[in-house]
Parts: structure tokens; sequence; C-alpha cells
């Protein structure tokens, strides 16, 4: 579960933030007891030849709350800190994610908002996921980047690719 509340009953909300003030705006939003994250992953550094962890949508902050829409609208234009803060992301109908994005969240995302490295191998030229989040879901995989170990998927989230750790554990020859 990635809300601390009853995601039945929550409505997820996107703000857009400048980079820098990313991981501040979210404790600033969790000092007054808002379930507020930035969406992490898991990301392999050749140069450094580690896993470090970096923001997989730079500059979005998400909010899971109860709040209606125009309820959630006057609490965060009520707020004092506006530092970093561009604006809420919306569809036509909504700002709220939907309910489809929502479940692709919760698929994806353990409990500290991070998207873990997915383990595989190459069967046949085809990516097979062994463990990991994207266990499953390799019919999404459109793209593999072997040398940054980075797959692209084939979802959308307000007209972003996602991508995604993914390290070869052994491949045929």
């Amino acid at each position: 579960m990635i809300c601390t509340n009853n995601l039945n009953k929550n409505n997820w909300y996107v703000l857009f933030v400048l980079t820098p003030y990313e991981d501040s705006f979210c404790a600033y939003l969790k000092r007054y007891g808002v379930d507020a994250f930035s969406v992490k992953m898991e990301n392999y550094r050749k140069d450094k030849k580690c896993i470090e962890i970096k923001s997989a949508f730079p500059g979005y902050v998400f909010v899971c709350s109860p709040l209606s829409q125009d309820d959630f609208n006057d609490w965060l234009f009520s707020l004092e800190f506006k530092k970093g803060l561009i604006k809420q992301l919306c569809y036509k109908e909504t700002t709220a994610l939907r309910a489809e994005e929502i479940r692709v969240f919760e698929q994806f995302l353990d409990k500290d908002h991070l998207f873990r490295m997915s383990y595989g191998h190459l069967k046949n030229g085809r990516l097979v996921i062994d463990q990991g989040p994207l266990k499953g879901f390799e019919d999404y995989i459109t793209k593999y980047d072997k040398r940054n170990r980075l797959a692209t998927l084939d979802l959308f989230f307000l007209d972003q690719k996602w991508m995604a750790g993914v390290t070869l554990v052994e491949s045929d020859k």
C-alpha cells in the first residue's frame, strides 16, 4: 500500500515544483500531516558501478488526500510556503489521478514510494524478468538499454514514458 490512509477514500493529486525543491516541499507538506511524496527509482550508475536512488519523475510531487478537488485547491492555495510550487497538474475534467493510474503506481512502487530495480535475463533475445516490480509486465517493455540498465515501458504518466531499472543476471550467448 502506498498511501498511509485507505486508498479507496483518497484522491491523488500531482503538483509540479522546481526540481531542487521537490524533497523540501514534500517535507513541508508532511509537517501538516499530508501524505506527500516524490516517486524515486533505483538507478544503476555505471561511472560508480553502484545503484543509487533518483527521482523517477523529476519535479513531480504526489499528494494523497481524502479532500475533494475544491477543498484540496482551497487548502493548497492557503499554504504559506509556496517556494518551488509551479502548478497543480491536471486533466481537463479533474486534477486527481485516474483509478487506473493509481493502480499502476500501486503495482510498481513499494511502501517507501520507490520503484525498485528488477532483475532478469535474456531468453531468445527477449528480456524475461525474474524478480522485481516488472515481473509479469515484460510485454510493457519496449526498449532495454543494457549499458545503462534501463527499460523503457509502454506506460504513460502525464505524457511521460516510464523508465525502470533492470539488471541482467545472466543472458544467452
